[in-house]
């Protein structure tokens, strides 16, 4: 057996680091994880996997620290109303009770009945305060109690919905709203999803509405397509909007999109690349746009990340190691998961690395695929040209279902 070369140690021995921290993260043991990677950073500094690592548990320590921090602020407003509230309540029990006394005292005595009545002289309180003022006054606190009541509710309501939870009750409701209005039966699984995820009812709202435009759309495709609808028998649509809560005024803005698209024909999808290495970048996008494909390329995530704000391509194509970016290929990833329109965009990763801990963890996050460097162009397009078909074709047959 051929012997190891003091290299071959030094990289056993950070494999066997990244792996314990490969373990550690998934058992939650993130400080742990660091102190292995500090460690791993002490034998080999220019390991580009440790790196990679340390950017991973770098990013859950900061989510870790988020969600502390919005505990704690909710916590201290609740703590804060609850005050207020009890402040408001004892000052109105103390405005009742000095009118009640007040009254009592200053009650007038019988008036005579051969003279005619005197002109009551305006109450006033022990203070000198006409009751007149003093019942304003009463007033103005029962509204302030009122309006701390329904901030206090409003704050009961709130809840820090993670994208995981948000993924899965959009999954949920767009399965129950596919066939339109909803059974008994799916309500109440709505309901008690709601209330195990603490999910307020204004994000309730905002997420059935979204499902419900998501539902019309794709029932209103298939009816074009399949000839059930046309401008011939545009009165069944009254029947589909019904179905679907859709207003006219939004129906009339997703049947004209809808249309625009059939009548145009296939538009190019649209890809996002982002890599820090010019060159490369600058080759890929030029074999995709002379394969009708149109390009949005970027050297760093940041550029991408704020394009991407505003704009949902029909995929997205990422270096891991982005050098000259504050967010590297998995980071970015996470923060484009986050993002409501591009939690089902699919992503690639583009990477000279080879490391099987590495691709794993890829993989785990949720990435369509992974393309090592260096790539034919047969391969690159045949993998785009894959992806974007089969993710078609899922969507279809989800629409379907």
């Amino acid at each position: 057996m051929n012997e190891l070369t003091p290299r071959d140690d030094i990289k056993k021995t950070v494999s066997e680091i990244l792996k314990r921290v490969d373990r550690l993260i998934r058992a939650g043991e993130i400080d742990q994880a660091m102190r292995e990677i500090i460690q791993a950073k002490e034998i080999d500094p220019k390991n580009v996997y440790i790196f990679a690592y340390e950017e991973r548990i770098t990013y859950l320590k900061e989510e870790h620290e988020k969600h502390k921090q919005q505990e704690q602020t909710k916590k201290s407003a609740e703590e804060a109303a609850r005050k207020r509230d009890i402040e408001a309540k004892k000052r109105a029990e103390e405005a009742i009770r000095q009118l009640e006394e007040t009254k009592r005292k200053e009650a007038p005595p019988p008036v005579p009945a051969v003279k005619p009545p005197p002109i009551p002289p305006i109450a006033r309180h022990d203070d000198g305060r006409p009751i007149e003022e003093l019942e304003r006054e009463l007033r103005d606190l029962e509204a302030d109690i009122r309006k701390k009541e329904e901030q206090a509710r409003k704050l009961e309501e709130h809840s820090t919905l993670s994208p995981e939870q948000r993924q899965q009750y959009e999954q949920e409701l767009a399965k129950a709203w596919e066939d339109g209005a909803l059974t008994p039966i799916e309500e109440e699984h709505l309901k008690e999803l709601r209330m195990l995820m603490g999910i307020t009812i204004q994000e309730h709202t905002r997420l059935t509405k979204k499902a419900q435009i998501d539902a019309y759309r794709s029932a209103f495709r298939a009816a074009w397509a399949t000839g059930a609808i046309s401008p011939e028998r545009f009165s069944e649509l009254a029947d589909m909007r019904k179905r679907f809560h859709i207003s006219t005024e939004e129906s009339d803005q997703l049947e004209a999109e809808i249309l625009w698209e059939a009548r145009s024909g296939t538009q190019s999808a649209t890809l996002l690349i982002v890599d820090d290495d010019v060159k490369l970048l600058n080759l890929v996008s030029d074999i995709l746009r002379e394969a009708n494909y149109n390009v949005q390329a970027f050297t760093t995530s940041d550029e991408a990340f704020r394009f991407l704000k505003e704009s949902t391509p029909d995929m997205i194509i990422s270096d891991i190691n982005l050098e000259t970016s504050t967010m590297g290929g998995f980071t970015f990833y996470e923060k484009v998961r986050e993002m409501d329109h591009l939690q089902n965009v699919p992503f690639i990763f583009l990477s000279g690395l080879t490391d099987e801990v590495l691709i794993r963890t890829g993989k785990e996050l949720g990435v369509d695929d992974y393309l090592t460097k260096p790539f034919s162009d047969e391969t690159l397009l045949a993998t785009i040209k894959g992806k974007l078909k089969r993710f078609k074709k899922l969507s279809q047959s989800a629409k379907k279902k």
